[in-house]
């Protein structure tokens, strides 16, 4: 399934990969938390350096796998 990969550390910083197994998702970061993907096209128009032509894989991005690259307090 696609993923959209986001980082705690970086609001503005995303990625879309294929997710298809736990051993996937666990290669991404040592430390990730995995939710439904709540994005939409109008939370892109807020978002700074999204692309346009990359609305179609936020639509079809099943889950959010967020990278805890530090811990938030």
């Amino acid at each position: 399934m696609l993923a959209l990969i986001t980082k705690a550390s970086d609001s503005d910083w995303y990625e879309f990969k294929e997710i298809n197994t736990l051993d996937d998702l666990l290669e991404i970061y040592p430390s990730v938390v995995v939710e439904q993907n709540h994005f939409d096209e109008d939370d892109t128009k807020s978002w700074d350096g999204f692309k346009k032509e990359d609305v179609p894989k936020m639509e079809k991005a099943k889950i959010n796998v967020i990278i805890y690259d530090y811990w938030l307090e």
